[in-house]
């Protein structure tokens, strides 16, 4: 029998996939996460099942989408009778370990990992520092004869959140005008297209005042890109643990035995179309990094452009490699076939949530949007249009295809088994 191999879950918090040197960006350095890349393959049309903390991280680990496993917004608890990706792999003949952020409502991670290192409670500064180390020693020191899964939750780039508050205090003026390498406004920074309500309103709500002088409506164009250029910084700081785990899993027993899975729960808006944080389904928000790493079983240097990935596809990926049964009703499909130069069948669309009734199907083409209970749909041509800036949907022309887009959207959540929440 094969020796089943180890598998180390990295992720991240709030990294938008635009923001990796190996998928092109210029204004960030990503050398730990590039090298990672470059020893396997990363999909750059993956997408976060719900972008924002609790609901995406849910979905890892119960591999089903938020109407079902009832994390439908941050604070809502996981259904108690749903296994979650430890359980299932405990039971199963690995020892599952945790370090570092959970936030998973409803569900002690003690109670379904090995805890090795506290969550870091919006604490990236010190927290990812702590977590990192903890990896480090365990991979230094595991002894045990059955196979390990450890999933490591870093929280930056996520502490760019503090950013908003902290420069509400300089009346809307860049504090460093020394800085001049500053990356451009995005070209869809002003947005001009019809917009559900909930986006709208969430903006002008960030834009706000706060009660401050200054609140974000009143920044001059450099303290905008001033922000961007902070979002890319906050990105290298967790790249350089990433990059520590990295170098600890080379230098350990474990190299030639371990498969690496990197990716993160949400991105940022870092102003594209003038938002800031997550919770919506714009691609700046709702895409993410997804790199996969097993040299000498996954393929190297491979960018995948073509598959549409989703995080509840992490659930089932894992249980492939390590050669158990998922549950039943596994939302996501494994992704080891792909990432090892084969070409399985594979999904037509895929489709992610967002607090306050958002739902987006995605094709290889095409992007729907709708909220419950709002008139306003949005499709986008992802082809022409990857920034999103015109609503197809206002052109009779787009009819028929919005038109089937929702059909479908609507039968594949009719199968949906909905939590009581």
């Amino acid at each position: 029998m094969e020796q089943r191999p180890n598998i180390l879950l990295i992720t991240t918090d709030q990294h938008s996939a635009e923001a990796l040197g190996h998928l092109g960006c210029n204004d960030v350095k990503t050398p730990g996460m590039d090298r990672l890349a470059a020893r396997g393959i990363s999909f750059a049309n993956s997408y976060s099942a719900n972008p924002v903390c609790c609901p995406a991280r849910a979905s890892w680990f119960t591999g089903r989408h938020t109407p079902e496993n009832g994390v439908v917004a941050n604070g809502a608890n996981m259904v108690p009778s749903m296994p979650d990706l430890g359980q299932w792999l405990n039971k199963n003949g690995y020892n599952a370990y945790y370090s570092g952020k959970w936030h998973i409502p409803g569900r002690d991670v003690a109670q379904s990992f090995h805890h090795i290192c506290p969550d870091p409670r919006n604490t990236a500064e010190t927290g990812d520092i702590a977590s990192t180390r903890s990896t480090i020693g365990f991979l230094q020191n595991y002894k045990e004869k059955d196979p390990f899964f450890l999933s490591v939750g870093l929280l930056n780039p996520h502490d760019i959140c503090s950013f908003v508050l902290t420069h509400t205090m300089h009346d809307g003026k860049m504090p460093f005008p020394e800085i001049d390498d500053l990356p451009p406004l995005p070209p869809n920074f002003e947005t001009d297209m019809a917009e559900p309500e909930r986006v709208r309103s969430s903006r002008n709500q960030k834009m706000a005042d706060r009660g401050e002088e200054s609140g974000m409506e009143k920044w001059e164009e450099k303290l905008y890109r001033y922000y961007i250029w902070t979002y890319y910084r906050y990105i290298e700081k967790v790249d350089g643990q990433i990059g520590l785990i990295i170098d600890a899993l080379e230098n350990s027993a474990f190299k030639d035995n371990t498969v690496v899975i990197l990716t993160s729960d949400h991105g940022d808006g870092h102003l594209r179309h003038k938002m800031v944080f997550k919770s919506f389904l714009y691609d700046e928000a709702a895409r993410v990094p997804f790199i996969m790493s097993w040299p000498g079983h996954i393929e190297e240097q491979v960018i995948d452009r073509e598959h549409l990935v989703s995080g509840v596809d992490i659930f089932p990926t894992v249980c492939d490699y390590a050669g158990i049964s998922p549950p039943p009703m596994m939302r996501g499909y494994s992704l080891r076939a792909i990432a090892e130069g084969k070409n399985p069948a594979w999904r037509d669309f895929m489709v992610a949530h967002a607090t306050g009734g958002g739902k987006m199907l995605r094709t290889n083409t095409h992007k729907l949007i709708t909220y419950e209970g709002d008139p306003v749909i949005q499709l986008f041509d992802m082809e022409a249009d990857p920034w999103e800036t015109r609503n197809l949907a206002e052109s009779s022309d787009s009819r028929a295809l919005t038109s089937e887009m929702q059909t479908s959207l609507t039968a594949f959540e009719s199968e949906f088994e909905l939590a009581e929440v």
